[in-house]
């Protein structure tokens, strides 16, 4: 028989940071960053191996809607225990109870056992419950509403009303133009370490460094979530050619600005570098940009990763244009009509 084995990870290292009254602080990272585990130190549901966290005046999070519900206590009951575990006293949870229930729509469902409600009246529970006291410091993973149209716009404005409120909101998003809009700083972290904390516009631009330096796919994954990140950057593959353990590209494509790309970066077989591309000029590409001058259209040349085919070599490759390596855009789509050639 063996024994089980304890492994522990250094999930966060080296942060340090403070925030001020009227401070909105955007969280930003890549999947696996350190967000979500920052909020739970911040909220006091980890405690840090080493460190000190300093805090005044009462603390929130949205973090989980339906975390710490218990399935056959009644829906009161469960609005009493979640309520306990913010830190609220009975007083004031009484004093909320009857603006909870309506807030949800479950006045009429108090008694019931929680099993008995669907995923959608618990998510508006639990929100409502997370919401029902104004609190100093607001901790957010994501902008939280759910349920049909009435109730999302009723969130919405709830949710406004208590960042507005507090004094201090940490917002953790995957959109970058949300976090823009709503908070004056940001915390950008880079596996688990804090890569940058101060100004947002200049938090986005380091953001936007490391989103470009992380993988084809993880890119994707940024740009569908969040668009407005690569600014108006566009383009598309065109024509793929393989021949003589070479890749050749052909295309074109804009840079977040609307000017030429200055790099082309192909990822396939696993390897992934640069290649200053040979700008030509395309009349059509400049029509459809409304563009008057510029070469837009690029051709890319460079050898092919050893030991892969030719097929495994087109499955996997992603082709990214930027004005520099740091600045890479979303992969680009292939055409619809595009040229694919093995020689």
């Amino acid at each position: 028989m063996t024994g089980s084995t304890r492994r522990y990870v250094k999930v966060l290292s080296r942060l340090s940071f403070a925030a001020e009254e009227g401070d909105r602080v955007a969280l930003m990272g890549l999947n696996g960053a350190g967000k979500t585990t920052l909020l739970r130190v911040l909220n006091g549901a980890f405690v840090p191996s080493t460190g000190t966290i300093e805090s005044r005046g009462l603390t929130q999070s949205l973090l989980n809607a339906t975390l710490g519900f218990a399935e056959y206590a009644t829906v009161i009951e469960n609005v009493m225990l979640r309520g306990t575990a913010m830190g609220l006293r009975l007083r004031q949870i009484q004093g909320v109870l009857g603006d909870i229930l309506d807030f949800a729509g479950l006045t009429d469902r108090a008694s019931h056992r929680l099993h008995t409600l669907s995923a959608g009246q618990r998510m508006r529970l639990g929100f409502a419950i997370s919401t029902a006291i104004q609190p100093d410091i607001l901790l957010m993973d994501e902008w939280i509403a759910t349920g049909d149209a009435v109730f999302v716009e009723r969130a919405r404005n709830r949710l406004t009303g208590r960042i507005n409120g507090s004094r201090i909101v940490v917002l953790a998003s995957h959109s970058a133009e949300l976090q823009k809009r709503l908070c004056n700083k940001a915390l950008v972290l880079d596996q688990g370490r804090m890569r940058y904390y101060g100004d947002i516009d200049e938090g986005v631009s380091v953001y936007r460094s490391i989103v470009s330096a992380a993988s084809a796919e993880l890119r994707a994954q940024v740009a569908a979530n969040d668009p407005l990140l690569f600014g108006s950057s566009s383009g598309m593959i065109e024509r793929v050619r393989i021949v003589d353990r070479r890749i050749e590209l052909e295309g074109w494509a804009i840079d977040e600005r609307g000017r030429e790309v200055a790099v082309v970066c192909v990822e396939a077989g696993g390897a992934k570098g640069p290649a200053a591309p040979e700008r030509v000029d395309r009349e059509d590409v400049r029509l459809y940009l409304a563009k008057g001058s510029g070469r837009f259209g690029f051709r890319v040349s460079l050898p092919a990763p050893e030991d892969q085919d030719a097929e495994d070599l087109l499955r996997g490759l992603r082709v990214s244009a930027g004005s520099s390596m740091e600045r890479l855009g979303a992969p680009l789509p292939m055409a619809k009509a595009a040229v694919v050639e093995v020689c």
